[in-house]
């Protein structure tokens, strides 16, 4: 019984403990270990005080120890390796994902990296146009960023009049309707419109504000490989160089994406988005797949 109580702590802490996009992955990492360790003890002091002349072999404490270490470790090699679950914090992917939306990423799609670096041990594939893909945020690399694959090594991407463009052919868009959505962070109304794009072979809403500006060029910040990108006053080309993709957010006037920060190296990609487990705000959306 107390064995189990000490591993369903462990669980909690290296399952249930999701970390954010847009947080420091190094605090949620140090979070998730001192859970652990604490759990061990735990179990450890439990084994001592277990009320039985003669303890089972996996009640002893080596054996406890053991159980929970290799329990941790196997756990902690799933989330670097295979899928690890993530909250989503801020509304620049409404409307596919929703503040609150508790997502799984697979970590397998394109490759592994070895863990807290970006240096890839494994390639499997690489990001297709539609993708939503997970990465480290290139100015700050503790940090968690969530958007969507426009553009591919060798792209040329045009943004103008709120319209994308790739190697010279504009996005198909199709209006649907006018959304009027409380912000829950600032408690906030906003309008949008929203819009089935077309990218490749991938479908997807977005939200565009029909009161913003194209773009915010006092946003735009100085970024590796700025050269590739000519910006004007209500438009913008980038050339997205070899290993690195353009990324946008859905909610096309409510994202920090490469518009203003530039591109996102292959190294820096955590995985794919695949499905939401669990959402705050609409429990039916749990098990949705994510596209």
């Amino acid at each position: 019984m107390y064995l189990c109580a000490a591993i369903l702590n462990l669980l909690l802490a290296v399952l249930i403990g999701s970390k954010s996009i847009a947080s420091p992955q190094i605090l949620q990492f140090c979070g998730s270990l001192l859970i652990s360790i604490v759990a061990a003890f735990d179990g450890i002091q439990l084994s001592r005080n277990w009320n039985r002349t003669t303890l089972p072999w996996y009640s002893r404490v080596p054996a406890l120890i053991g159980i929970l270490g290799a329990g941790w470790l196997s756990l902690l090699s799933v989330r670097a390796f295979v899928a690890e679950p993530f909250r989503i914090p801020a509304p620049s992917m409404e409307p596919t994902l929703k503040i609150g939306d508790y997502i799984v990423v697979n970590k397998s799609a394109y490759g592994w990296n070895i863990p807290l670096t970006n240096q890839r041990l494994i390639n499997f594939g690489h990001p297709l146009r539609g993708d939503i893909i997970v990465f480290r945020y290139p100015q700050d690399e503790n940090i968690y960023y969530i958007k969507r694959v426009i553009g591919l090594p060798g792209d040329t991407i045009v943004y103008a009049d709120k319209r994308v463009s790739l190697n010279g052919t504009m996005l198909h868009i199709k209006e649907e309707r006018a959304e009027t959505l409380l912000d829950p962070r600032s408690n906030v109304s906003n309008t949008f419109v929203r819009y089935q794009e077309t990218l490749g072979d991938v479908s997807h809403p977005i939200w565009i504000d029909p009161k913003s500006s194209t773009y915010h060029a006092s946003s735009v910040q100085g970024f590796p490989k700025h050269e590739n990108c000519q910006y004007r006053e209500e438009s913008f080309t980038c050339k997205v160089p070899t290993d690195h993709y353009f990324v946008m957010g859905d909610n096309r006037d409510r994202s920090s994406d490469s518009r203003y920060w530039g591109f996102v190296p292959e190294g820096n990609i955590i995985g794919r988005a695949s499905r939401i487990w669990y959402s705050e705000q609409d429990a039916s959306r749990a098990g949705t797949l994510i596209k």
